[in-house]
């Protein structure tokens, strides 16, 4: 029970067939009171990315109906996006997210986005950048809630992002599925008998061609 979720799902815009909605949270807080507004989040989102088709604007009207119609006293952080499946290319937008990470097939350096705005549920308007990451053949796009960077191992140090980076470029060449199995068991070993710091997602899609 808990307040991270991924959703992916065919954009229903018969214009484009070949566009992926991906999107990620995480409710703030733990517990049953966590996974209930996520329960109740996904299925807005989605209503509001299918009639929007605009990731910027899907997070403004789920904004809208937190502040002004369920008042919870809960934030949350998305990064709500469109991914092209023939061009590889992903916009999106992030309400306080952390922002998504591109591992290069050819070898050079993962890189990322900018941060993007304010947490969902916070204020009347978000005002979120449109941003866009390329995603070339064979790349991984990973996205991650903060229960990865968050981890303490028994000594209190955190495993912070260039751990995950690291690892996530050490897998470059594994399939997605491997990468994210190898990302978890990291943060797992790191930790170690010390309780979770918080609830922990990663997702990993590698777009096909390039190296393998």
């Amino acid at each position: 029970i808990g307040g991270d979720f991924f959703d992916l799902f065919p954009v229903l815009d018969p214009a484009r067939p070949d566009h992926l909605a991906i999107v990620i949270a995480d409710v703030s807080g733990k517990g049953i009171s966590a996974a209930l507004l996520m329960a109740f989040l996904r299925p807005v989102i989605r209503a509001a990315l299918d009639h929007t088709g605009a990731p910027t604007e899907a997070l403004e009207r789920v904004n809208r109906i937190l502040v002004e119609e369920r008042q919870t006293g809960m934030f949350v952080t998305v990064l709500c996006g469109v991914l092209g499946l023939r061009d590889g290319t992903f916009r999106f937008a992030s309400a306080g997210h952390e922002a998504p990470v591109v591992v290069p097939a050819d070898g050079s350096p993962p890189r990322s986005a900018p941060d993007g705005g304010p947490l969902i549920g916070l204020f009347p308007r978000l005002d979120l950048p449109d941003q866009v990451l390329e995603i070339g053949p064979g790349d991984i796009l990973a996205l991650y809630t903060d229960g990865v960077t968050d981890a303490v191992s028994p000594d209190g140090e955190r495993f912070g992002y260039e751990r995950f980076v690291a690892r996530l470029a050490r897998d470059r060449t594994a399939p997605a599925e491997a990468a994210v199995t190898d990302v978890v068991a990291a943060v797992l070993e790191f930790q170690g008998d010390r309780p979770p710091a918080d609830d922990l997602a990663v997702l990993a899609l590698r777009r096909p061609g390039g190296r393998r």
